[in-house]
C-alpha cells in the first residue's frame, strides 16, 4: 500500500514522499501549497492569475525540494526547461529557476503536442514544431498534467532520440505534475534508458501537485465523466491539506475534473468554461431528475468509515505518515461540521443540489 511520509509542513508548502516499502530509483514526491490548492478547487481561476498562481507554487516547490543542495552546485548553464505547448507553459518552470535560485542563464526547449481520439485510442497530433536545444549532462525540468500519459510517453520518445542522435546525455530529470501513475510509469521507463545512456546519471524526481490522482475510466462507477481525460479525487494518494480544503466549499469536491483543460485555461478560456459550465449544466439535469446532493458528494468524495474518528484516524495514519494527531482532529472536526443531522437530511433530497448547480452556473458565466 502506498503512503505518504511528511518532510516539511508550513503553511507555505508542505512536501510528502511516496512510499510503498519497495526501492525505487525514481524519487516520488507531493506537494501541497495554497496555490495549488485554489488551482485544483476553483476552475474559474483562469488566464494569468492561473499561471500566476503556478508561478509562486513551483517556485515554493523548488526552494524546499529535497536534496536541492545537490542541484545548486551546478552550473545554471546546464539546466533546461522543456516545454509541451500549450499546457507546459502554465508550469512557468524557467521564471520559477531565476525566482527560487536566481538562474538566468539555463537554457529552454519547446515541442507542440495534442491530443485526439481516433477510434478509440489517444493518438498524438500537431506534434511538428519542436525547438529542441539540451546542454549536455543537462538537468532537465518539465512541467504538465498527466492523464494518459501519452502526450509525455511520446513527447519523450522525441526528446531521447534527440539526444541520442546528438550524442546528449542528461544527468537529471525533476517533473512537476497534476496527475495520476501514469506520470511515474512512464519516467520510470524515461529513467531506465537515461541510466542505460548515461552511467553517472543521477536523480529522476516526479513531484505531484496536491495528490496522485486516479484518471477516469470506461469502468468508472461516476454518472458524468470523460475517460482518458478526467483527474479524480475519488480514491486518490492526497496530501492531508488538500483532503482538509474540500470542506471550504462542498462544490470542490464535486467538481467533474480536478484541473479540466490545462492549456485552454490560460489561452482559450471561452472553450474552456465552456467545458467547466458543460458539466455543471449537466450535473443540474441529473438534479431535475432526482440525483441528490449527498449522492453527488458520496459519489465524488466517498468519506467511507469517517462516522468513527477511531476507524478514520486508524486508516488516516496508515496513508499519512508522521503526520501531527492535531490534524486529523481538525480534519475530523471539519467532516462532522458538514455532515451535522441538518445537512445530512437536507443533502438527501435533489432541491440542495439544483440549488449547488445555479450556484455555480451563474459563478462560472459572471
Amino acid at each position: 500500500m502506498e503512503y505518504l511520509q511528511q518532510l516539511t509542513r508550513s503553511p507555505e508548502i508542505s512536501y510528502y514522499e511516496i512510499k510503498d516499502g519497495g526501492p525505487s530509483d525514481v524519487e516520488r514526491y507531493v506537494i501541497s501549497t495554497p496555490q495549488t490548492r485554489k488551482i485544483c478547487n476553483v476552475p474559474e481561476v483562469v488566464g494569468v492569475e492561473y499561471t500566476s498562481l503556478m508561478e509562486k507554487a513551483m517556485v515554493s516547490a523548488l526552494k524546499t525540494l529535497p536534496g536541492r543542495e545537490s542541484f545548486l552546485v551546478i552550473p545554471q548553464r546546464q539546466f533546461c526547461v522543456f516545454t509541451f505547448l500549450r499546457g507546459g507553459l502554465n508550469f512557468c518552470l524557467r521564471e520559477a529557476l531565476y525566482h527560487a535560485y536566481g538562474f538566468n542563464n539555463h537554457a529552454s526547449s519547446f515541442m507542440t503536442s495534442q491530443r485526439y481520439m481516433v477510434d478509440g485510442k489517444w493518438i498524438i497530433k500537431e506534434n511538428q514544431y519542436r525547438k529542441l536545444k539540451v546542454p549536455d549532462n543537462a538537468t532537465l525540468l518539465i512541467g504538465d498534467v498527466v492523464a494518459t500519459g501519452v502526450t509525455l510517453e511520446q513527447g519523450f520518445n522525441v526528446f531521447l532520440d534527440y539526444l541520442r542522435t546528438n550524442r546528449i546525455r542528461l544527468d537529471n530529470v525533476i517533473f512537476f505534475t497534476i496527475g495520476c501513475d501514469n506520470s511515474e510509469r512512464i519516467m520510470k521507463e524515461v529513467d531506465r534508458k537515461l541510466r542505460l545512456s548515461n552511467p553517472a546519471y543521477g536523480r529522476t524526481i516526479v513531484v505531484y501537485l496536491e495528490g496522485k490522482f486516479k484518471v477516469a475510466e470506461d469502468k468508472s462507477n461516476l454518472r458524468i465523466k470523460i475517460p482518458g481525460t478526467d483527474l479524480l479525487r475519488t480514491d486518490a494518494l492526497v496530501s492531508p491539506e488538500f483532503a482538509l480544503s474540500q470542506y471550504e466549499d462542498v462544490s470542490y469536491p464535486l467538481e467533474r475534473c480536478t484541473i479540466y483543460d490545462a492549456g485552454s485555461r490560460s489561452f482559450d478560456i471561452p472553450e474552456y468554461m465552456h467545458d467547466v459550465l458543460d458539466y455543471w449544466e449537466q450535473m443540474k439535469k441529473l438534479a431535475e431528475r432526482g440525483f441528490t446532493l449527498f449522492e453527488a458528494m458520496k459519489e465524488r468524495w466517498p468519506e467511507a468509515g469517517w462516522e468513527s474518528f477511531d476507524q478514520f484516524s486508524e486508516e488516516r495514519i496508515r496513508e499519512w505518515h508522521g503526520l501531527d494527531d492535531s490534524f486529523l482532529v481538525q480534519l475530523h472536526r471539519a467532516y462532522r461540521s458538514r455532515w451535522d443531522e441538518r445537512f445530512i437530511k437536507t443533502s438527501k433530497a435533489n432541491k440542495p443540489l439544483i440549488e449547488l448547480c445555479n450556484r455555480r452556473i451563474e459563478q462560472l458565466s459572471k
